[in-house]
């Protein structure tokens, strides 16, 4: 075998193993990195006013910055997740006593009132032809759903050392991303030899997609929210600003989202004989609330990302699916920087419009 050909098989293999081996030590952390990083890209601009303001004291500026992330963002998620666990937990007890036969919130009597008895009888032949049993069939979906809730946050709660550990990591990472990300950049592009209008591209399109993931994620929790609050307000719920504004807080929860708010509101007035607001509200928060991000998280990001939509869906989704929350962030820049090397590849020049990195 030619010399240099075993030397560079030698070299290319012991650079994948690198890689594997680099894969599999920070594969625990990965979801904890992502959102490091989503976090620091974004709000890096802040960074650099802050830095100014410090006079160039990168290690104050940069302490301060985490602070201020702690503090608007880490501590009302932390309470959150503490305060759904609670609620979740009460909501399952409420509905295994009402299983075994205790006072409480009947399916039958709510399906048997004369607004929606009519709508029963005509569904009736459907259902019996297809062994389906509406009022059986009621509350153990709602069980189902609450116990995947209170499995996903109780997790967090008896792993709460685990959950903290991650996250004092990622505290630490998103530190040194403020105060040495420049620095580790500029390294970074010099050991990966490629043209510097791609380099510029790359940078450009990670900043920017990360920056549209962020803006459409919250301006559809602001109008999910907004749009939780008006269905309270019409239903006749008290503090639907508050509702509103809690249902925003929730709507990127995978699943269940804002029907943790609404569906406990429309149970309260069917409970209390309010069976048509119920019904609406139901619906309401179904399609309107609950159906209304994805329409508006898509459109969203493709607006600021400059991106087809189609690409927005499947990396939205498909980055869930593969790679849990974190991936509603990492799906779109991955699908992305596929791009940026397609147009690369054909030869298509490279056009970027700076970048806060």
């Amino acid at each position: 075998m030619d010399r240099t050909l075993f030397i560079t098989l030698t070299a290319f293999s012991a650079a994948l193993l690198s890689i594997y081996l680099l894969f599999s030590i920070l594969s625990p952390f990965l979801a904890m990195l992502v959102w490091a990083g989503a976090v620091g890209v974004i709000t890096y601009p802040l960074y650099k006013r802050l830095l100014a303001r410090c006079n160039g004291r990168e290690i104050t500026a940069a302490a301060l910055m985490t602070t201020a992330v702690v503090l608007a963002v880490i501590v009302p998620l932390v309470g959150l997740i503490f305060a759904l666990t609670q609620e979740a937990a009460l909501a399952y007890q409420y509905l295994e006593r009402t299983t075994a036969g205790g006072a409480g919130f009947a399916p039958a009597e709510i399906l048997s009132h004369p607004s929606l008895a009519p709508w029963m009888e005509r569904l009736r032949p459907l259902t019996g032809s297809l062994n389906l049993d509406l009022e059986s069939m009621m509350l153990p979906a709602l069980k189902k759903g609450l116990a995947a809730l209170l499995n996903y946050s109780t997790g967090i709660v008896k792993d709460f050392f685990g959950f903290l550990f991650k996250l004092v990591l990622m505290l630490i990472t998103l530190f040194f991303i403020y105060k040495d990300g420049v620095r580790f950049l500029q390294s970074f592009w010099e050991v990966v030899s490629i043209g510097e209008g791609l380099k510029n591209t790359i940078t450009d399109t990670v900043s920017r997609v990360l920056g549209a993931v962020m803006y459409g994620v919250i301006m559809t929790c602001v109008v999910q929210g907004a749009l939780g609050g008006l269905g309270f307000w019409v239903a006749g719920l008290p503090s639907p600003l508050l509702f509103g504004t809690l249902m925003a807080l929730c709507a990127p929860i995978p699943f269940v989202g804002t029907a943790l708010i609404w569906l406990p509101g429309a149970a309260y007035l069917l409970m209390q004989g309010h069976t048509l607001p119920g019904i609406l509200l139901i619906v309401w928060g179904a399609l309107a609330v609950g159906g209304i991000d994805n329409i508006l998280r898509p459109l969203f990001i493709s607006g600021k990302a400059r991106l087809p939509i189609l690409v927005i869906v499947f990396g939205v989704l498909g980055g869930f699916l593969a790679f849990g929350l974190s991936g509603i962030v990492a799906g779109p820049v991955i699908l992305a920087l596929v791009l940026v090397f397609f147009d690369t590849c054909r030869g298509k020049p490279a056009s970027p419009e700076g970048s806060p990195l």
